[in-house]
């Protein structure tokens, strides 16, 4: 199981994806006051992408460099379809997979399940 964090400003989403993933056993963290210690030590974040085009390179590799070797999961209401983990097109964006949003709960645990464990 992986360790999450959420990374998404409309908490009603945030909290849907939060709920669906520990009750599918993962241990969710609240971003907030979340320290360096502990942000190494997460597996995944989900990163809500508000564009796909400019400044996504940035914000993803911001994230990156606060959670290490996590992998991340972008989830963009712009995309039309999801893209798998390991997809070129999400390698170039420098993601792991990116899911069209919204999303159901089995696309997410799907996605999920599919990326590789660290």
């Amino acid at each position: 199981m992986f360790t999450v964090v959420v990374l998404d400003d409309n908490a009603p989403i945030r909290e849907l994806m939060a709920e669906w993933l520990a009750a599918a056993g993962h241990t969710v963290l609240d971003a907030r006051g979340l320290s360096a210690e502990d942000a190494s030590h997460v597996h995944l974040v989900l990163l809500d992408l508000p564009m796909l085009r400019d400044g996504v390179a940035t914000l993803v590799g911001r994230v990156r460099a606060r959670y290490g070797a996590a992998a991340v999961l972008g989830l963009s209401a712009h995309s039309t379809v999801s893209l798998a983990p390991g997809s070129p097109k999400a390698r170039e964006l420098g993601l792991d997979g990116l899911l069209a949003k919204p999303c159901g709960r089995g696309e997410l645990l799907e996605a999920v399940h599919a990326l590789p464990r660290h």
